[in-house]
């Protein structure tokens, strides 16, 4: 039977997302816990990110990187298995937009709790030198995983986890678990009692969170239930479900995950695009009470870009169904 060949570490959020929902789908893969710049088959492809997927058929078999594209070529390619796309444009739109805000404002939680105390820097070190460089003498492994720790405390200010911004990031990370920990216990997800595109990149950023020391600690404190919906998250090929058909069947966690959106990470996504517009390599944006200052990225100007897009191609009708939740959250003025 062809297989999909998956690169990366379980300690990647972005590996851990693609292979639970490869799970789910009932996908067949190979799994290789490998750190895939150290590996020689995959040291050549660009860009460097995890996981690197391989499609079976795919003409000279190209590795694919960057987790949500290739969530989105593996609907197109296996339609009949198991969608993770909401059957309605608009409500497929905040999937999306759920989804982009794990990826690319929640990881800023997991950067600043994995590298902010030495404790769990060397935690998280030693499990990717681990994953990475197996059958290690100790000796080694720890000088390693220093070395790994060392460098990634480095890029700390590069992404905004420092403490200055300790504020913002903490009050993300509690508001997110305690969205999701009025979810965790009924049984269900966020677009139904079927896992939708949002559900999975929030298990990502959360699942590798509560697995490192500080996070896990506040996790469990703070959303016991969430852990346990994480875990189930993990493998849900048994899960068998519906979608909601109604945006009032919608449970209060969209609404308050598009309110962190709205008031979070929208305002932090066009301060940092026109950063980029303006040629400037770093920039400070007003995040709800508290400044917060980073570097600018080009891909994150591209995530905007992409959502503005999808935003423009939603049927009429089905816009105007999710613009009043949209409103109410403060994120439509950010697509309008």
């Amino acid at each position: 039977m062809a297989m999909y060949r998956v690169v990366g570490v379980d300690s990647s959020p972005y590996t851990a997302k693609v292979r639970a929902v490869l799970r789910y789908r009932r996908l067949p893969y190979q799994w290789i816990c490998r750190f895939p710049q150290m590996w020689e088959e995959t040291q050549h492809v660009r860009p460097a990110l995890m996981p690197m997927v391989q499609f079976p058929g795919d003409p000279d078999s190209q590795y694919r990187t960057d987790s949500t594209l290739i969530l989105y070529a593996l609907e197109a390619a296996q339609p009949q298995h198991r969608s993770i796309t909401v059957p309605h444009a608009g409500l497929a739109f905040i999937s999306h937009l759920i989804e982009d805000m794990a990826d690319e404002w929640l990881t800023k939680c997991l950067f600043y709790y994995r590298f902010n105390t030495v404790e769990a820097g060397d935690f998280a070190a030693r499990w990717v030198m681990d994953d990475s460089k197996r059958r290690q003498h100790p000796e080694s492994l720890a000088r390693d995983a220093q070395i790994f720790r060392a460098r990634q405390v480095a890029r700390m200010g590069l992404v905004g986890a420092i403490p200055e911004n300790g504020p913002v990031i903490e009050q993300t990370y509690r508001r997110v678990l305690a969205t999701v920990e009025t979810i965790a216990g009924s049984g269900s997800y966020l677009f139904g009692s079927r896992p939708a595109l949002a559900d999975f990149g929030l298990y990502a950023q959360l699942r590798t969170i509560g697995i490192d020391p500080v996070g896990m600690a506040i996790m469990r404190a703070h959303a016991p239930r969430t852990e346990h919906w994480l875990r189930r998250l993990d493998d849900a090929s048994g899960v068998e479900g519906t979608w909601h058909t109604d945006i009032g069947q919608l449970p209060s966690a969209v609404g308050d995950l598009l309110s962190l959106a709205g008031q979070m990470y929208l305002p932090f996504l066009k301060a940092n695009t026109l950063a980029v517009q303006n040629k400037e390599e770093s920039f400070s944006a007003q995040i709800g009470e508290h400044p917060f200052t980073t570097r600018a990225f080009n891909y994150q100007a591209k995530c905007y870009a992409w959502l503005r897009d999808e935003f423009n191609a939603i049927p009429n009708a089905e816009r105007e169904n999710i613009r009043g939740l949209l409103q109410m959250s403060g994120c439509l003025a950010y697509f309008a």
